[in-house]
């Protein structure tokens, strides 16, 4: 073997020695062109005071891993571990599964340890094998996304390197957002005003969010849907960031287009990735008329229990070409839809309840029996609920697919004492179905 020169900070190895150690393993063409290969991957010299950009570091790490890997194909031929790929190849989450494939690996999957920088993975899955350890990526990496080598060590032996960064899961958003009723100024409504509607946004979620802003347009006569969009603006602009808990008003400003009658408008709420979206009660808006709003002070609620053998069931329900969150209610059965009237005021004095329901033209055979029941109440406190049952069924000869909407009125009536007469209503969107 010839002499090593070592100066200070530095070792040198002559190339001839590295291919006299060859000598025996490799064919003199395979070394030849082991040769070609190790001077061409050798990077152009950087002088005092140049630039060591990302692209001739990366260029570094590349030619490494290979020679790295080269010379595993070598250690390869007595046995020992050769790592050729990682799926996927770029990028992996927390807890998302890995494949690392290559050969000399252990038959014996637990005797097998994948070193992702110094975190040791020694547990596979099943369907491992003696070319592929399978596993999800541990949750024990901190500061992502962040790059590690990933390496195969069995018997003793241990592998090349390849590069995986590491990155966050991605997070699912879950829960909902709770739209209040919507509010507009008083006055007609005039063709080429710039209407605005509040909507109180409340995000009962997972995670923070930046949510996207839609307005959804229905119902309309004279100007088409496309005039009624053309201008529209949010304040504060979509995407809109908001937190778990918060409430955030949102106002959407309109321009009321030439030709216009009437619309129905409103807001769609949906999550960044989609997975929550929720739908406000429609604002009527008609030219010549005040916008019809509810009054915020009383706020509903409905659940579907299994009462008379109903069967209803909550979905999707398409009115105007907007789907929204409604009730599915079968085809001859009858049902019955259980509310509440829920007082919103922090304080103040006692109110007094009055309830009634109606199907909004066109019913479709859709009709409410008895009720509410009760359709009244008395000295309500502040922060009260009346709670209160509605008959609703849809007669066996009913058209499947048919739609309509379920009106719910709350008009409080008692004066004096603080206290004027006002009306909240919300809409339940109806669907028939088999």
């Amino acid at each position: 073997m010839p002499p090593t020169t070592i100066s200070p900070g530095d070792v040198v190895v002559p190339m001839s020695s590295i291919l006299d150690a060859l000598e025996g393993v490799l064919t003199a063409p395979e070394r030849d062109a082991l040769f070609a290969q190790l001077i061409e991957i050798r990077p152009a010299g950087v002088a005092p005071g140049d630039l060591i950009t990302a692209e001739l570091f990366n260029k570094v790490r590349t030619d490494i891993d290979d020679l790295m890997s080269r010379v595993a194909v070598l250690e390869g031929v007595s046995g020992g571990p050769v790592l050729e790929s990682l799926s996927p190849a770029g990028s992996v989450a927390l807890n998302g599964l890995l494949i690392v494939t290559g050969r000399n690996f252990n038959p014996i999957r637990t005797l097998n340890t994948v070193l992702i920088g110094d975190v040791e993975i020694t547990q596979f899955r099943s369907d491992s094998s003696p070319t592929q350890l399978i596993f999800p990526v541990p949750d024990l990496f901190t500061a992502l996304p962040q790059s590690f080598p990933v390496r195969v060590r069995t018997q003793g032996q241990t592998s090349n390197a390849l590069s995986i960064t590491i990155t966050q899961p991605q997070q699912v958003q879950g829960g909902q957002f709770a739209l209040g009723a919507g509010q507009a100024p008083g006055g007609n409504t005039t063709v080429g005003q710039n209407l605005a509607i509040t909507w109180p946004i409340q995000a009962l979620t997972l995670f923070p969010d930046n949510v996207v802003l839609s307005l959804l347009v229905g119902g309309v006569q004279g100007a088409d849907v496309a005039s009624w969009l053309a201008s529209v603006t949010f304040n504060p602009p979509s995407p809109m960031a908001i937190l778990p808990s918060q409430t955030k008003p949102v106002v959407a400003t309109v321009k009321v287009p030439a030709g216009a009658i009437s619309a129905k408008l409103s807001l769609q709420v949906a999550s960044q990735d989609g997975n929550v979206v929720n739908v406000s009660d429609p604002v009527a808006v008609a030219v010549g008329a005040p916008v019809a709003v509810s009054d915020p002070s009383i706020d509903f609620s409905f659940t579907i229990p299994a009462l008379g053998g109903g069967g209803m069931t909550t979905g999707k329900v398409t009115i105007d070409g907007v789907d929204v969150p409604g009730v599915l209610v079968p085809k001859g059965k009858n049902g019955k839809l259980k509310f509440h009237a829920l007082d919103k005021r922090a304080a103040g004095a006692n109110v007094d309840f009055a309830l009634t329901a109606e199907i909004v033209a066109p019913a479709n055979g859709l009709t409410v029996g008895a009720g509410p029941n009760p359709a009244s109440a008395a000295g309500i406190a502040p922060g009260g609920d009346l709670p209160f049952d509605l008959p609703l069924s849809a007669p066996a000869g009913a058209t499947s697919g048919a739609t309509a909407q379920l009106k719910i009125t709350c008009n409080q009536t008692k004066s004096g004492g603080g206290l004027s007469p006002y009306t909240s209503f919300k809409f339940i969107p109806l669907k028939i179905v088999d």
